[in-house]
């Protein structure tokens, strides 16, 4: 049986595919405090966003980017932490999970699960770990309903930290990783297989310095193998996927200084995996920067990825870095690249954590924004909504947005597919309605919960498609109609 991958872009029916692109680039506050958004999802309603401000806050917008509801999570006399980029998940019952860290009142830092439901409101708190550090920065649902989070610990000095709960986030086994010197663990992803590859950084093996680390464990967290990537410098951590073809893609940056100059330090890098960690191509995009940092990357269901991070080019940290996204082809050729800023002053810092695509066939990125002088406010919250083309309005990039048909005006409302039996076991079948106005070239594609593209059908001159789900694998599935590369409609399937 094939996997179920368990993190997914919230997938309520397309209501309008095809309808006016909406962009928005907003900023946000949370009783003046300084906030970060760590994770930010497409929900039926609009969207969700895991937050960091000495608390951890769900935000709920509106399709418009309007502020629906907000909601804090947190003891008094406690700091909490909303673990990395793509840590909030949402969850088979439609709820979400967030795998976090909190520092309480005696000094110590215990990893944290927290359970909300589809309206953000606490369900249950796990917290894991004893005296000294432990911390998650992802956190991923598995097929058995359970959670895998991964993270570090400050047992054996500083190791990378594997633990899988149950449905409820009651511990089934725990796992550490690492040498000799300092090991984290950054991004965690359920193989097709059943088993962990994991993402972080090592100084105990490798070139020198810190090198991205990849390590592949088994089902029950048992060591495979490990890879090192990176220069004798200290080189960014990994944040790893695996692929539609069943390999896998990292991103990081490798550290320049031995090459360029002083203040050329990090060039972004995707580098391309086999099974074994054998690296297929390995590849840098853009000059060599101050500061540049990918905060994850994501599959498109064309085979194509998206990368968020930010770029400094400034000769200190102090300069003003600017949130990036990167989308590249399967074969890991930029197709393009843009900055976004919120705060323009020569000092301000903008800061792109997490990016997600959209069922408009745009993206929803979010982050943080720091003013400085002249810029005037708090630390506050940051949330883009772009096009395809990554644009934040029509017009940034005409050449794209001809290319993939981006336009002001609306278009008709999709159609919703009809499947029955539904839940299905075996066979089920998948009509479109309105089969009278002509059936032409379609195409049928679904998705798994995380947003990979499992199965592409050809429906031409019929209306109807059998499935063979046994195929798929139990879960949640979303499937998409297209004509010529328009969506046209959607469904979902849940198989037995």
């Amino acid at each position: 049986m094939k996997r179920l991958f368990p993190i997914f872009i919230l997938c309520g029916l397309l209501a309008s595919a095809n309808a006016q692109q909406v962009y928005f680039n907003n900023r946000y506050d949370y009783n003046e405090s300084a906030e970060v958004i760590w994770s930010v999802l497409e929900s039926e309603s609009g969207y969700i966003c895991a937050v960091g401000t000495g608390k951890i806050l769900l935000l709920s917008l509106d399709t418009l980017g309007n502020k629906v509801w907000e909601k804090p999570f947190g003891k008094p006399n406690e700091t909490y932490f909303a673990g990395t980029s793509g840590s909030l998940v949402p969850t088979f019952d439609g709820g979400y999970a967030l795998g976090g860290s909190v520092d309480d009142s005696t000094g110590n830092n215990q990893a944290l699960l927290v359970k909300f439901d589809a309206t953000g409101d606490t369900v249950w708190t796990k917290r894991y770990g004893g005296a000294g550090f432990d911390t998650f920065r992802q956190c991923k649902q598995t097929p058995d309903s359970g959670f895998i989070l991964i993270g570090a610990t400050s047992s054996g000095g500083g190791d990378i930290l594997l633990i899988k709960t149950d449905s409820l986030g009651n511990l089934q086994w725990q796992r550490t990783y690492g040498g000799s010197g300092n090991e984290s663990g950054l991004t965690v992803d359920l193989t097709i297989d059943n088993e962990y590859i994991l993402g972080g950084y090592t100084n105990s093996f490798g070139a020198g310095g810190f090198d991205t680390y990849v390590i592949n464990v088994n089902d029950t967290g048992g060591f495979k193998w490990s890879k090192t990537y990176g220069s004798t410098e200290d080189d960014n951590a990994a944040n790893i996927i695996q692929t539609s073809d069943s390999n896998y893609i990292i991103s990081t940056a490798r550290y320049h200084s031995n090459i360029f100059s002083t203040n050329d330090r990090k060039q972004i890098e995707v580098i391309k995996i086999d099974t074994s960690g054998t690296v297929i191509w390995d590849k840098t995009y853009g000059p060599a920067r101050f500061a540049a940092g990918p905060n994850d990357i994501y599959e498109l269901s064309d085979g194509s990825f998206i990368i968020s991070g930010q770029i400094n080019d400034a000769s200190s940290v102090l300069g003003q870095p600017e949130g990036m996204l990167l989308k590249i082809s399967a074969q890991g050729d930029s197709l393009w690249w843009r900055t976004y800023e919120l705060f323009p002053g020569p000092s301000s810092q903008n800061y792109l954590r997490n990016v997600q695509p959209t069922l408009d066939g745009g993206f929803i990125a979010a982050g943080f924004a720091l003013p400085v002088s002249p810029d005037t406010g708090t630390q506050d919250m940051w949330v883009l909504k772009l096009d395809s083309c990554g644009c934040a309005y029509v017009g940034c990039d005409s050449a794209c947005q001809e290319l993939v048909g981006i336009e002001e005006t609306t278009t008709p409302a999709s159609l919703t597919l009809k499947i029955y039996p539904n839940p299905a076991s075996g066979m089920a079948t998948v009509r479109i309605p309105n089969e009278e106005q002509g059936i032409k070239n379609y195409q049928l594609s679904i998705y798994n919960i995380t947003g990979k593209q499992v199965k592409r059908y050809a429906m031409q001159n019929q209306p109807t498609l059998t499935i063979n789900t046994k195929e798929l694998g139990s879960g949640l599935y979303f499937l998409r109609l297209k004509q010529e590369g328009r969506m046209l409609g959607s469904g979902k399937l849940v198989v037995e």
